[in-house]
């Protein structure tokens, strides 16, 4: 009996031990700085919910704040306004580093490799917040395309990341709340004038793996069409791998239309470690389209996010690009 009870007990702490509890801030509350992953983000590590669309970075096209994240303009200079927040309590001013970083738009961005360097400023956060602008030179903004942008507080001896940094770009900003990541991307759709934009599948890790392209439209859903064009070498690829997915119709050799728009996916996606392979999204209709958002991610093998996009359609506010 005693032999059958030790045999129980050390199976329950074997399932136990397999429970992965968050590590608590590496930061005391009262000099911990934090920037929003998503609307909802009160700095919490690890965070939940979208990672790659945070309300704390803006661009703009003056050295004055906008109403709302524009796209950056080619060739010329941008101004990118990043607010930094603190806890509840906090205490005296926190010093520390902005750095601010840019890639191409798409998901599973490997760090450091796959972010290029923007600007950095030194920047002393009081008790109720502040946001810094930072230059993003005209040199530096390639084109035409629109971006991933990267800001982390760098600030190791006052308030240092709480997980170390890999290669997962997605995993490191959802672990620290010194790092936030931002691709929104602004789409004007006319009648019968179809928008190509590009978009790049990643794989972060150094080893190959399989991924899922996921397509959703949260609000109401896009009064158009929307198709995606995974090349031939990645169509090939997902055929190799029993051709699966859900809400989406083939509509050509490698396009697919999306026919579900609460929900559509591509499965099966293979890429060779840290590969970036870029794919086309068109966007078209034959009516003046009212607004719409179309959210687009990539998952591994476990459903795990490893980043993506958002394309607004037709937002009022960006009319004027």
């Amino acid at each position: 009996m005693r032999t059958k009870l030790a045999a129980v007990l050390l199976g329950v702490l074997a399932v136990v031990g397999l429970v992965v509890v968050p590590a608590a801030s590496a930061t005391p509350f009262y000099r911990d700085v934090y920037m929003r992953d998503n609307a909802g983000d009160v700095g919490n590590e690890p965070s939940a919910g979208s990672i790659y669309t945070s309300p704390d970075i803006k661009v703009c096209w003056t050295p004055v704040p906008c109403a709302v994240s524009q796209n950056p303009r080619v060739g010329l200079n941008n101004y990118v306004f990043v607010t930094l927040r603190r806890k509840p309590g906090g205490i005296g001013n926190v010093d520390g580093n902005l750095v601010l970083y840019r890639s191409n738009l798409g998901g599973g961005t490997a760090w450091p490799g796959g972010w290029t360097y923007i600007n950095n400023i030194g920047a002393s956060v009081p008790v109720g917040g502040t946001t810094v602008m930072l230059t993003w030179p005209g040199w530096n903004v390639p084109g035409p395309a629109h971006f991933c942008l990267l800001a982390r507080w760098v600030s190791p001896n006052i308030d240092p990341m709480t997980f170390a940094e890999g290669p997962n770009t997605q995993l490191n900003a959802q672990r620290n709340n010194n790092i936030v990541w931002r691709n929104v991307n602004s789409v004007r759709v006319f009648p019968d004038r179809p928008y190509w934009v590009t978009y790049t599948i990643g794989n972060p890790n150094p080893f190959d793996g399989r991924q899922s392209l996921i397509l959703e439209q949260p609000e109401r859903p896009f009064a158009g069409r929307v198709t995606i064009d995974l090349g031939q070498e990645l169509t090939a690829r997902w055929r190799a791998a029993g051709q699966k997915g859900a809400g989406l119709k083939q509509v050509g050799e490698t396009q697919f239309q999306i026919v579900e728009p609460k929900l559509a996916r591509l499965d099966g996606l293979a890429l060779k470690g840290e590969e970036r392979i870029e794919i086309g999204l068109t966007f078209e209709t034959d009516v003046e389209a009212e607004p719409a958002v179309l959210q687009v991610r990539q998952v591994d093998e476990r459903e795990g996010d490893l980043g993506g996009a958002e394309y607004r359609i037709n937002e009022k506010e960006n009319d004027k690009e």
